[in-house]
């Protein structure tokens, strides 16, 4: 819990002709705006000049004026947003709320199981008002909400048995003022995931019963939501609580070390677009069928879009009803550092469960695993699995139970098709380019490695490229890195490269540029040449290491590093920036550093990196299982590109994008000559 959102309440009321002072708590959840109970609201004067004010305890006791934006009363939700007014002096923006571009301001969670869940809550009741001044102290309830109490209602009932103090006063509740307070609970690693509001006290006879609307009801509220991105900028998400240490966070932190990271599947930096009739077929696989589990398999070369598309199909599905989520990355057929597998039992529930594994065939023995747990479930499960091709990690037997055999041998799979294919006007893809463009230029002020530059504003005059008909732009990958390297290569520190180069060729020379000054910080004191470092990353990319002393030995199995710039095992290397794939997926770091630096790669001894050593993507943290083998080499024969419509047959042949013609250059006409850029969601 960030203590710093906490804000009292306090309105004019009228009822009845009588005039009074009404009191409640309420919790930030965006700079300017607080989430409370509705009832607190109740009775407005409306001849009051300020009806509704708000107060930060933790700086001061100054009132600041606020007005209704969302109030919704009825059986399922007693809960309110309202805002602070703008023009007010002195308003104190909280530093957990300070930064809304690299960091999700709040995540929200759904209870997704039937054993108790420990939950906290922090308010301002009438039992912590000083009996001398009269100010509201605060109050943190640490409690249990059992999800089979209450759950008729549609609401949670959290109880304690903790000691409180008396009122002192006779009447009334003890808990009067805590009302908006929000309800949070941990998610494994130290983050808050709020699953409601603070409604009533329920009076028990022992120890305390306060009840709660559930964030799963206010998320089926569109206003609600509507409002929370208005105000955060992020699209709010619902995430299961109890197997939150299994899954990726919904939203993730936008650390953009490097411009590369833009292009990462999990920062959604460019605007989800199109892909109704997968989204469509998608849907209809988890809503229809027996209410048991299902298994479906995506395929598509890397930078196809699968992961954005999963991503988009579980954000859906949890605003109605299901609970969903995506198996974290760094889960492999590695064993855990204490050797214990990972606990599944976490994934039971009752309602409709989506879960989606991605780079399932680095990961076979797990995903068997997974499966043997989740088919005993009496309920609807749908599992969809994100590959780059199909084979034996589907098909073989690893030891699986016959049940799980069965369901993956007989999952459907669907080759995903180009976003945009060669068949549809040329148009669609220079406006996916446009609006790819201002996605990326409104986010390149964060990466901290950049000049400061006018980056909208650059976009905006940028040109689309003139072979977008090219097959190579089949892969969304593709054309959104051309419009990252252009949108560079047009800016204050472009690099030398020969018309023609590859976008992702061009853009490793800016990450470059990344790697070196990050060699140089006090944090490494590395200080190698580039070719250096370049063969150093790439043999530390291709090895892998999972302990920081394997590190250490992959590390220094480099030729020629001097002793003294060979770090000990605690010692941190320079961050990873994520994979840059191509068409192919095949990973260009690796391969262009190696291709230039033969002497040190070639002498380097195999025996010396570790037995994870199977990796196939730079930095990554999808490592392929050591018992198959890694996806194609850059060196794959080309084939065509799938068709523009997906087959449930998969294809048997790897596909890697067209030649790259030359292209011609795009420097930025007059702007009085630019059409203006779409402001279209981009794919």
């Amino acid at each position: 819990m960030e203590f710093d959102r906490r804000v009292q309440i306090r309105v004019d009321r009228l009822k009845d002709g009588k005039r009074t002072r009404g009191f409640g708590s309420g919790y930030l959840v965006a700079p300017r705006l607080v989430l409370t109970a509705a009832h607190v609201l109740d009775d407005l004067d409306p001849d009051a000049g300020e009806p509704v004010t708000v107060s930060l305890p933790d700086t001061g006791e100054r009132e600041f004026s606020a007005v209704v934006r969302w109030q919704r009363t009825d059986g399922a939700v007693d809960a309110a947003l309202i805002e602070i007014a703008d023009g007010q002096d002195n308003w104190q923006v909280p530093q957990s709320l300070r930064d809304l571009l690299t960091q999700p301001p709040q995540r929200y969670g759904l209870i997704i199981g039937t054993r108790p869940l420990p939950v906290t809550a922090t308010g301002f009741p009438r039992m912590q008002k000083d009996a001398e001044d009269g100010r509201r102290l605060d109050e943190q309830l640490t409690g249990l909400i059992a999800p089979g109490t209450g759950a008729l209602a549609g609401r949670y009932e959290i109880s304690s048995t903790d000691p409180t103090p008396g009122t002192g006063a006779t009447g009334g509740s003890r808990w009067s003022g805590m009302s908006g307070a929000t309800v949070l609970a941990d998610d494994g690693f130290g983050g808050d995931l709020l699953c409601g509001v603070i409604r009533r006290d329920r009076r028990a006879d022992g120890g305390t019963r306060l009840t709660a609307t559930t964030a799963t009801s206010l998320f089926a509220d569109d206003a609600f939501r509507a409002l929370i991105k208005e105000h955060t900028g992020w699209e709010p998400v619902l995430e299961p609580i109890e197997p939150a240490h299994l899954l990726t966070p919904a939203t993730v932190d936008r650390n953009f070390r490097s411009p590369a990271a833009l292009l990462r599947a999990d920062t959604g930096a460019v605007t989800f677009h199109g892909r109704d009739t997968e989204l469509a077929g998608l849907h209809a696989w988890c809503e229809n069928g027996p209410p048991s589990i299902s298994i479906r398999v995506v395929t598509g070369p890397g930078g196809q879009g699968k992961t954005r598309l999963a991503r988009r199909l579980t954000d859906t599905l949890s605003r109605h009803g299901w609970a969903t989520g995506h198996l974290r990355s760094d889960l492999t057929d590695d064993p855990a550092l204490d050797g214990t597998p990972p606990d599944f039992t976490t994934l039971n529930t009752a309602l409709p469960l989506l879960l989606v594994v991605d780079y399932a065939e680095t990961r076979p023995r797990l995903l068997r695993r997974l499966i043997t747990h989740l088919h005993r479930s009496r309920h609807r499960v749908r599992l969809l699995l994100l590959a780059r091709s199909d084979g034996e990690w589907r098909t073989g037997s690893l030891q699986a139970i016959p049940a799980v055999r069965d369901l993956l041998e007989e999952a459907p799979l669907t080759p995903l098709a180009p976003l945009i294919p060669t068949s549809q006007p040329t148009e669609d893809r220079h406006s996916a380019y446009h609006r790819a463009v201002g996605d990326l230029a409104r986010l390149l002020p964060l990466v901290p490695t950049l000049s400061a530059h006018d980056w909208p504003s650059l976009a905006v005059e940028l040109r689309s490229p003139a072979d977008l008909h090219d097959h190579r732009y089949d892969n969304v990958l593709t054309l959104q890195m051309t419009a990252l390297v252009d949108l560079l290569q047009h800016g204050p520190r472009p690099v030398n490269v020969a018309p023609g180069t590859p976008p992702e060729r061009t853009l490793l020379k800016h990450e470059d540029r990344f790697w070196e000054a990050s060699a140089k910080t006090p944090a490494h004191r590395l200080d190698l040449d580039a070719s250096t470092l370049g063969a150093t990353v790439a043999i530390a990319a291709l090895c892998g290491a999972t302990t920081p002393e394997e590190a250490v030995r992959v590390i220094t199995t480099l030729p020629g590093l001097p002793g003294h710039r060979r770090p000990p095992p605690r010692t941190g290397w320079p961050p990873c920036t994520p994979p840059m794939e191509t068409a192919t997926g095949a990973p260009s770091n690796p391969t262009a550093s190696l291709s230039t630096t033969p002497p040190a790669s070639s002498r380097m001894a195999p025996s010396r990196c570790p037995p994870s050593s199977q990796q196939a993507l730079p930095c990554s943290r999808h490592r392929p299982s050591p018992s198959w083998p890694a996806p194609p080499s850059p060196t794959t024969t080309p084939a065509a590109p799938p068709t523009a419509t997906a087959s449930s047959t998969p294809s048997t042949q790897p596909w890697t994008p067209h030649p790259s013609p030359t292209r011609p250059s795009r420097a930025p006409p007059a702007r009085s000559h630019t059409p203006p850029v779409s402001q279209q969601p981009s794919p």
